[in-house]
């Protein structure tokens, strides 16, 4: 696993998000962000839906009624003691959510947190 602050872990989210430059400094190639951030395992299904992985994150390939609103191309992950993040490009929005939970879901929070941010987009 990945040990870090949020604050690091926001400025590496951020550098994505940049297209791999933070701070005016070019850090990972565009190509190597692509290939982070976009599909990685083809038609191959993990379990999750229709999200797919990258390298290192889940990637939304489209939209779905059932499920928390997030645009096609966000991707996301998490970690142990109820940590997770994603990155929505369309919205040019990083988000960190970090707790220090054990053995509990973190599921619904993160999925009522993540459905407030969207609905509070004014367009």
């Amino acid at each position: 696993g990945l040990s870090s602050t949020i604050g690091d872990y926001g400025i590496f989210l951020q550098m994505l998000l940049n297209g791999g430059v933070y701070n005016g400094k070019r850090i990972l190639s565009r190509r190597t962000v692509d290939m982070m951030t976009t599909n990685q395992i083809g038609e191959v299904n993990y379990g999750g839906g229709q999200d797919k992985f990258g390298l290192g994150f889940s990637v939304i390939m489209e939209k779905s009624e059932g499920r928390t609103p997030a645009n096609v191309g966000t991707f996301a992950w998490g970690g142990a003691f109820a940590t997770s993040y994603w990155v929505d490009p369309k919205e040019k929005m990083v988000y960190l959510f970090y707790r220090q939970l054990q053995n509990t879901s973190k599921g619904e929070m993160v999925e009522k947190f993540r459905a407030m941010v969207y609905q509070a987009i004014n367009d």
